[in-house]
């Protein structure tokens, strides 16, 4: 019997059409589809400068070095840090009060409108601090600026800060120089007109008992009442451990203040040798 032999042939080409279409129609929706997210990326990233433009156009900034020379200069301004409590605590600008976005939302603490305000956070423009300057606009506050590059950029350009003075920092150990309390003593004794002694303890405490001619100023207070430090004479800072005195001292050196020294071992130490406390 006859077989045609282009029988097998020819059922093998609608297959194989088929598959060249499904192949096609599959290529063509990923095509489509990365063109659609390309188009979507592009969307997206123009959209991200656009509103980067807009923002930059309606928040106003300043440098790390402009607001470097405002604090110089004693020029009537607020920096406001709204970071959390432990990154403030750990290092922050000089004079800046720690108000985080929280607590202006719940207390808002300022009426002077035609005041200057500064707003910093870690990084430049955050949406905390975008939401920061809109609160202070809606108050009718017009001086308002952040910080470019935030609290991170301040740092990298080596601006003055202030730290909290970790005993097991090497870099803070180095800004720190002691003083033994056998020559405290003869110092007092022989030449206490030289010297400007600082009791870093609370109120209480400094009550209760401190050294002759001690002037208390607690630690939370060091940063604002520098000012009051006769930086001509010799500063002595102690507590009962020298702990505080400690990060007094580093304090003091982050601001400028350098004629600085911490009694050894503190006042406990004063005390068991039997040397001269008031009250």
């Amino acid at each position: 019997m006859y077989q045609n032999n282009n029988q097998p042939k020819n059922n093998l080409l609608p297959i194989t059409i088929g598959f060249f279409l499904i192949v096609i129609v599959t290529a063509l929706f990923f095509v489509k589809s990365s063109w659609m997210n390309k188009k979507k990326e592009a969307t997206f990233v123009k959209n991200q400068e656009q509103e980067k433009a807009d923002d930059l156009q309606k928040y106003s900034s300043i440098k790390s070095s402009e607001l470097l020379k405002k604090i110089n200069s004693d020029e009537k301004i607020e920096i406001i840090d709204i970071r959390d409590a432990q990154s403030f605590s750990q290092s922050h600008i000089v004079d800046a009060k720690n108000i985080t976005l929280d607590e202006l939302i719940a207390n808002f603490p300022f009426t002077e409108k035609n005041g200057t305000y500064f707003i910093v956070d870690d990084l430049g423009l955050t949406s905390n601090e975008k939401q920061a300057m809109d609160i202070f606009a809606k108050k009718g506050f017009q001086n308002i600026f952040y910080l470019e590059g935030g609290i991170y950029a301040w740092t990298n350009e080596i601006n003055p800060i202030i730290e909290i003075g970790n005993p097991n920092s090497f870099s803070n150990q180095a800004k720190v120089n002691y003083i033994k309390n056998d020559e405290l003593k003869n110092l007092i004794e022989q030449d206490s007109e030289s010297l400007y002694i600082v009791d870093l303890r609370n109120a209480s405490e400094f009550t209760s008992d401190h050294l002759k001619n001690a002037i208390n100023i607690p630690l939370e207070n060091l940063e604002s009442r520098r000012k009051e430090i006769p930086t001509y004479k010799r500063i002595i800072l102690y507590d009962n451990t020298g702990l505080l005195a400690f990060q007094g001292a580093v304090r003091l050196f982050d601001m400028g203040i350098l004629n600085v020294s911490v009694l050894t071992d503190g006042l406990n130490t004063w005390r068991q040798k039997g040397f001269e406390v008031v009250k």
